[in-house]
């Protein structure tokens, strides 16, 4: 376990939910890990902390990927909130990240708990909401695995694949899992998973929308050579995680994909390899998306090499932003790389 005193603090408040009714919430569109979380946390509160009634809120409609989840763990979903007695938020570093439910936050007639592990959650709630959020796990799901073995509760094979997926997806798969996160992974496997199948069932092929959107970000993209790293800023409708991605896998060190929600309005998803992320000491969570979202206008947040921010600003100013921020912290002036 990482941390047993976080753990026992965790458990103390869960077991005060004792016969209420329990709604939880993932950030918006939902993700593998937020979701695996959910529904394992769902069969604790229920089997072993005796709630009353749990149900799971996705705000906003879910991703074709989180749809297959629900799916293959057969995860019902609910949008009765309001009636809640406690509303558990399960990784979402910002009430922004709730959409259309971050005003439930700022409530008095709920009690709000935030389970989460991304950088500075602590700070981005009211001081009315409980926050336990754990920077150390590299996943929810990882929390919540944590939390059964520190209970001694035992989840049946099927929780156990929700558990290894939602660490799966969140170490990249497995690419960035530390000593740690390995050992669990390892010991969830020897429960009898056979990882080839599980994996084969959630990978989805990438359909012909999302393909044209990697190569288009390609093709948009600038170069930005500061010194040995390369940083790539593309621009594409949709897709703008699954663009990112794309951009490492092809040779950057960080990539960025921005786009446009309205005139004056973007969104972006910046992803870095782990050696840009260990040798620069950056955390594009903290350093890029948070700061450069909090100046224009908007909220950002993410991991250390994985983010994503909304901000009110055009994609030439927030190109800018981005390129001026990364020349101030790495103390490197870029070379423009032409096509």
């Amino acid at each position: 376990m990482r941390d047993e005193i976080f753990l026992r603090l965790l458990t103390n408040e869960l077991s005060q939910l004792f016969n209420l009714d329990v709604s939880i919430l993932t950030h918006e569109g939902g993700d593998p890990d937020s979701v695996c979380s959910a529904h394992c946390l769902k069969k604790i509160l229920t089997d072993f902390f005796k709630a009353k009634n749990v149900r799971i809120t996705i705000p906003d409609t879910p991703s074709a990927h989180t749809k297959t989840l629900l799916e293959y763990f057969n995860v019902e979903l609910s949008n009765n909130v309001e009636n809640s007695d406690v509303c558990i938020i399960v990784d979402a570093g910002s009430p922004e990240q709730l959409s259309k439910y971050s005003e439930i936050v700022f409530r008095q007639d709920v009690k709000i708990i935030v389970i989460d592990h991304h950088s500075n959650t602590n700070n981005r709630y009211p001081a009315s909401v409980k926050v336990y959020s754990n920077e150390a796990y590299q996943s929810v799901s990882e929390i919540i695995y944590d939390l059964a073995e520190y209970n001694g509760f035992e989840f049946n094979l099927r929780e156990v694949e929700a558990i290894l997926i939602g660490i799966y997806y969140d170490t990249a798969r497995f690419t960035v899992a530390d000593l740690e996160t390995s050992l669990k992974i390892c010991k969830l496997i020897n429960r009898g998973i056979t990882l080839k199948d599980i994996l084969a069932r959630m990978e989805q092929t990438i359909d012909l929308s999302e393909r044209i959107a990697r190569l288009k970000g390609a093709v948009r993209m600038k170069i930005y050579r500061f010194k040995d790293w390369l940083i790539v800023l593309t621009h594409v409708g949709k897709f703008q995680s699954s663009v990112a991605r794309s951009l490492v896998s092809l040779g950057a060190h960080l990539a960025v994909a921005i786009g446009e929600v309205d005139k004056s309005r973007v969104v972006a998803s910046i992803r870095a390899s782990q050696d840009f992320v260990e040798q620069t000491g950056l955390n594009v969570g903290v350093d890029l998306a948070e700061r450069i979202g909090m100046r224009l206008g908007g909220h950002g947040g993410g991991h250390a090499s994985a983010a994503h921010l909304e901000c009110k600003s055009t994609i030439d100013e927030l190109i800018t932003h981005i390129v001026d921020e990364l020349a101030s912290r790495l103390n490197i002036n870029p070379e423009v790389l032409e096509p």
